[in-house]
């Protein structure tokens, strides 16, 4: 069970956390609290999750990506995840937390037409 998070900040403020590895009830407190510490930095713009090298995610993964975005929302920092493949697109659609993905339209239309 091993997940790496390396992070960078983009030419507008905004904050990108690259996944790579598992994203289950093991790895999540890191998770949690790497964006915790985003967003208790100043002048964050935005936050986007990249899970282009997330191997597993699992439904304690997906709640805590639910649970930072719901708190980031509220204080107006935008997050995204991005570049998920078919099967974790999949996943937050079928879950219903779809709102999180980047590129919605074609998204939801390709994991749509998989139904």
């Amino acid at each position: 069970m091993t997940l790496s998070i390396e992070t960078r900040t983009t030419a507008d403020g905004g904050m990108v956390l690259s996944l790579a590895g598992e994203v289950d009830y093991a790895t999540a407190p890191k998770i949690r609290e790497t964006i915790t510490g985003v967003l208790r930095g100043e002048n964050v713009t935005s936050i986007q999750v990249d899970v282009a090298k997330v191997t597993v995610l699992d439904s304690t993964g997906i709640g805590t990506l639910v649970v930072a975005y719901r708190i980031a929302r509220d204080m107006g920092i935008p997050v995204s995840v991005t570049n998920p493949n078919k099967f974790i697109t999949r996943l937050f659609t079928v879950v219903g937390a779809q709102e999180l993905l980047e590129e919605q339209t074609g998204a939801f239309a390709s994991a749509a037409k998989e139904r």
